[in-house]
């Protein structure tokens, strides 16, 4: 399985027939990966329609939205796939992305991935790496599996506007705001880490159109997925295992490495290992 690390990408600027638009960078990885990004419509929800989210990084049960926003203003959620290899006979890939949004450090995923040479893109968050220096320690042993990028300073959505939320999670009240969250979290992980992030995910991977303008005024990458295995660590063992037992060549996985209670190291233990014995990389 591959990482995040280095990888060109193109960018869908509309839902659907839109002329897409490259912004490539010279690949450096031994083999030319290609992402292809595209935004999906996800009505927000207005100040009070859902709980906030809890301080260990679950995520907040959805309740129906009362009013939906005018498309213009509704956020989005990017989704993104790995291009098929140019070469028929190659291994089939998915990309291991994990957020580590707050809470603690789940060492029996991370030790399963150690263990079985298993390739993963970290989202860290700067709460996350500040209360956890056993996860953070282990993962700077283990660069060579694990790249980590900016999931932002406190874990808030890429939303502008003093009433706007996201599954209930407060957004930026501004842009001064989104620019310290983006730049507070890349601080922190060139302190904790030693590395300097390039991608960012914000805090429920949906984001309006000023905030993906700002960020990549700022130059940093957006990066999405095409397959939620743990629903912010809330689904069943079964569940996640036959989420990613459904993966395809291309695919990028989210999950999260910050909720050890739950059943997340399990489910992708077993769906890692079907994906492996399957021949993927």
């Amino acid at each position: 399985m591959c990482n995040m690390k280095n990888i060109p990408f193109l960018l869908a600027l509309a839902l659907a027939a839109a002329p897409v638009l490259a912004a490539e960078t010279p690949a450096t990885t031994r083999d030319r990966l290609v992402l292809q990004q595209a935004r999906a419509l996800r009505p927000a929800l207005p100040a009070g329609a859902a709980p906030t989210a809890t301080d260990d990084g679950a995520a907040p049960a959805l309740k129906p939205a009362l009013r939906l926003l005018p498309p213009a203003e509704r956020p989005v959620e990017i989704h993104d796939r790995l291009a098929p290899s140019a070469v028929p006979e190659k291994a089939p890939r998915v990309a291991l992305t994990l957020d580590a949004c707050m809470g603690r450090f789940d060492q029996n995923l991370i030790d399963f991935l150690i263990r079985n040479r298993v390739h993963a893109t970290i989202f860290a968050t700067r709460r996350w790496l500040v209360h956890n220096p056993q996860g953070v320690a282990l993962i700077k042993s283990h660069l060579d599996l694990f790249d980590v990028e900016d999931h932002g300073a406190n874990h808030v959505p890429a939303v502008i506007g003093a009433d706007k939320r996201v599954y209930g999670i407060r957004g930026e009240p501004d842009v001064t705001h989104l620019k310290y969250e983006v730049d507070g979290g890349a601080r922190a992980i060139t302190t904790y880490i030693g590395v300097t992030p390039h991608w960012y995910r914000d805090a429920t991977a949906e984001y309006d159109a000023q905030s993906l303008a700002e960020i990549a005024k700022m130059g940093y990458k957006i990066a999405g997925f095409s397959v939620n295995a743990d629903e912010g660590a809330t689904l069943p063992k079964a569940a996640i295992e036959a989420r990613l037992k459904g993966a395809t060549d291309g695919d990028v996985i989210i999950a999260h490495m910050n909720r050890p209670q739950s059943d997340t190291a399990q489910g992708l233990s077993a769906g890692i290992q079907y994906l492996l014995a399957k021949g993927f990389v």
